[in-house]
């Protein structure tokens, strides 16, 4: 398998942020979909039954602007604080203009660490963490592990998770390839790989659907830049299937309490504990 930028390498400055924020507003079925905005209200009921009677803090990992967060959160009994992380923590300060709490903070974090930072770690639980938007790019089996062994029992994870849709995994794929190799889409990463260091040569974008190096049974969406030295992945995106996501929340040591699927197939949410 060529060797992959790091994630982090994406979103490292406050103008690939602003990039990236381009290439969600004209790219994101979640922006040019409303009907998907109602996927991130559906676990408001079965989450007011949970939370009604305790108090929590809600961790929102990855949540770029929170957009998403933003949608469920009036719809819950309200957290006791809430707490924006990111990789980018420009994108992190500007998540808590749409969140409502009256003790609020943001941090920066890297999800590709083998730990969360003190910073999210001392935070009181119990803990609602929100996962929107990161698993499929990021190895999604090991980055939940960590997330259950710094977990509770009283504590709850809501994941989503960009899908293949039907059953066939790589049919599924190339089916949203055009959702990925678009204009600014390759404006973002071709930035990324211009300020990468250290440098990589003159060369180019392919985008392709792969098996996942870990599971072959797995597409993954790859960007690669090709050039006359070896190849390298600047980007992916793993799309699974329905199933595919059960199967990592199980290896992981977590219980499904409730799924929630757009009509599209296209995105789903899980909300789970550890066993």
């Amino acid at each position: 398998m060529p060797p992959e930028l790091p994630a982090s390498a994406l979103y490292a400055t406050p103008s690939l942020g602003r990039l990236w924020k381009k290439v969600h507003r004209s790219c994101s079925p979640f922006v040019l979909r409303p009907s998907l905005w109602k996927l991130y209200v559906r676990p408001a009921p079965t989450l007011r039954k949970i939370l009604s009677s305790k108090s929590y803090h809600w961790i929102a990992l990855g949540c770029a602007e929170a957009r998403k967060e933003s949608l469920l959160l009036p719809r819950l009994p309200p957290p006791s604080s809430f707490h924006a992380a990111d990789t980018n923590l420009n994108l992190a300060r500007r998540a808590l203009r749409h969140i409502r709490s009256p003790r609020k903070s943001c941090h920066s974090v890297d999800l590709t660490s083998a730990q969360l930072p003190p910073s999210i770690t001392r935070i009181p639980k119990p803990w609602l963490i929100s996962l929107f938007g990161v698993l499929p790019n990021l190895d999604p089996l090991p980055l939940l592990a960590r997330l259950r062994r710094a977990m509770s029992s009283a504590d709850l994870l809501l994941l989503s998770a960009n899908l293949a849709p039907g059953q066939a995994g790589f049919a599924g794929a190339r089916q949203v390839l055009p959702q990925y190799d678009n204009p600014p889409t390759r404006q973002w990463l071709e930035t990324a790989v211009q300020r990468y260091r250290p440098r990589l040569p003159k060369g180019r974008l392919e985008f392709g659907v792969f098996p996942d190096p870990r599971e072959k049974s797995l597409a993954r969406i790859e960007a690669r830049w090709t050039s006359n030295r070896p190849t390298r992945i600047v980007f992916s995106s793993r799309r699974p299937t329905a199933a595919q996501v059960e199967g990592w929340i199980f290896k992981a040591g977590l219980r499904k309490v409730a799924r929630f699927l757009d009509p599209h197939q296209e995105e789903g949410l899980w909300l789970v504990k550890p066993v």
